[in-house]
Formats: structure tokens, sequence, C-alpha cells
């Protein structure tokens, strides 16, 4: 017998379902195998635990409540998905709900600009454009500010002749 076996027929050899082969077999098998031994030990000892556990008296009430809360099981009180359970299902719900806070808050966040923003911007692009064409700076006007072109560009590097490499070897 293998121990595979072995250890699947431990529960029927302790309730003595086995019969008188099987449990022949058995038994040489767990003087022979240590590790079937252990398990069979370990089952013993459960067996024998449960065996010294006092019942747990109920009375009639409550056996007649545990019948009827298993044969008719409660409705759940209605909840605010509801209404919705017959077009979705109880498992969609969760990504309809999604859908709909996506679609709200793109509405809220890519509701395209305002239209003050828009004309802002659109004056921008008209003095940059002048700007370009002109090269000269716009005059200043009230409210707005003044746009200047003689700033650096701190991105540019600029290299001065006059110095030397200090890495050149002369």
């Amino acid at each position: 017998m293998d121990c595979q076996a072995c250890i699947d027929s431990l529960t029927a050899f302790l309730d003595d379902e086995l019969s008188a082969p099987e449990r022949e077999v058995l038994e040489t098998h767990l003087t022979r195998c240590r590790p079937c031994r252990q398990e069979h030990e370990s089952l013993l000892d459960s067996y024998q635990w449960v065996d010294h556990l006092t019942s747990l008296e109920v009375d009639s009430t409550g056996w007649t409540r545990i019948h009827s809360e298993i044969t008719h099981p409660q409705t759940d009180k209605p909840s605010w998905f509801s209404p919705f359970q017959f077009l979705f299902g109880s498992r969609w719900i969760p990504v309809a709900a999604g859908t709909l806070g996506v679609a709200i808050l793109s509405f809220f966040f890519l509701g395209g600009p305002k239209a003050e923003m828009q004309h802002e911007f659109q004056v921008y692009l008209e003095q940059r454009e002048q700007m370009v064409i002109r090269r000269t700076p716009l005059p200043s006007q009230e409210g707005m500010r003044e746009i200047t072109t003689d700033l650096p560009n701190p991105f540019t590097v600029s290299y001065d002749s006059s110095q030397s490499n200090p890495f050149k070897m002369e």
C-alpha cells in the first residue's frame, strides 16, 4: 500500500468501516511507515479530543429557528441600487457606478476652456505674433503684463572664446 492510499483510508479505519483484508493491509503499512503512523496518531488524538467534548444543549426553539433560517432565508432589505438591479444585475452595478463616476469627472475637468480663458489666450497669441513679425516689444497695456523678449535663454550654452581649455595638454 502506498502512503497516499493509507492516509486516505485512515478515517475509514478509525470509524471501523474497512473490510478485514483492507484493515490488515493498513495495519501492516502503519507498522512499517513512520510518517503514516504519525498521521494516524494525530488523527487518533483528534478523535479523542472530540469524544471528550461536552455536547451543546440547544432548546427546541433554537433548533426551530436554525431550521427556519436554513430553509427560508431572510430576504435582504432593499438597498439604494435595488431599482437598478433589473437593468444591470447585481454584479454589474459597480461597473456602472464607476463608469458614471468617470463620466461626471470628465464632464467637469475636460469640459473645455472657459470663455475668458479663451479670450486671454487669443490676446496672447496675437501679441506674440506681432512680436515675431516686428521683433519689437509691444507697448504695455493697462491690466496686461508686459512681454519682454530681451531675457536670456537659460537653456542656451554660451562659449567665451577667450577661455582656454583646461584639459588641453601642451
